[in-house]
């Protein structure tokens, strides 16, 4: 009997062993869609988003020129590793649009959603909204 439960159990790890291979060869069949960037150039109107914070609505008023930065490079949940911050532009805050947005014109350089305009204490994720989005 010891002999059976023996071949039984090597068996059982040889098919297991060789499910879990198989599973971690085959690539994913996801297709990747790769959005094309709309770029926002000087004149062009963004909306910052803040978040509501008292801070960033203090730094970020009205006539404020504020540099903005893409930040590139490699993410994980352990902490960036590579990251780095480019100046890409400058925006000039125009008007405030309520309680989480203030909407800037590009005066310097271009930028893309997803840019951050950054001041000493706080920041903001740039949007481009839809009718520049041309």
């Amino acid at each position: 009997m010891n002999a059976v439960k023996r071949f039984v159990m090597v068996i059982a790890m040889l098919t297991l062993s060789i499910w879990v291979s198989a599973c971690a060869t085959v690539p994913p069949q996801v297709p990747v869609q790769v959005q094309n960037a709309v770029f926002a150039k000087t004149g062009d109107t963004v909306h910052l988003f803040h978040g509501g914070s008292k801070l960033a609505r203090e730094e970020f008023c009205l006539n404020a020129v504020v540099p903005v930065y893409r930040y590139e490079g490699r993410y994980s949940s352990l902490g960036s590793t590579g990251l780095i911050r480019n100046e890409v532009g400058k925006i000039k805050i125009t008007k405030d649009l309520g309680e989480y947005y203030v909407e800037g014109v590009v005066v310097e350089g271009s930028m893309k959603s997803g840019d951050v305009a950054v001041q000493p204490q706080s920041g903001c994720l740039i949007n481009v909204p839809e009718s520049e989005k041309k």
